[in-house]
């Protein structure tokens, strides 16, 4: 598959990158997401003056933070035992033949 170049803004860091087509959605949505989440980061600290990393760093935090959420909270236990059940039956069909 060929691959595109595209631009991607994350605050004020401009970053060219080369990317397979079909995942070329996939980071313009993590980069409005993070834009986002630094534009929030912005307004509420918009006193302190912190330098454009440190906001980007409560971004990243927060984000990678929902991200660990989510991945802990996809319950993958009824899939395992479906796929248990499937391989014992897989078992019994093959001894029995």
């Amino acid at each position: 598959m060929d691959k595109v170049n595209i631009n991607i803004q994350v605050g004020e860091f401009k970053h060219p990158l080369t990317v397979n087509p079909d995942e070329e959605p996939i980071y313009r949505e993590a980069a409005r997401l993070i834009n986002e989440r630094l534009t929030a980061y912005r307004t509420k600290f918009r006193d302190a003056q912190l330098p454009e990393e440190y906001l980007l760093s409560f971004a990243a935090l927060d984000i990678a933070s929902h991200y660990i959420r989510q991945r802990r909270s996809t319950n993958v236990a009824p899939v395992e035992e479906a796929i248990q059940a499937l391989t014992a039956e897989l078992e019994d069909f093959n001894q029995n033949r």
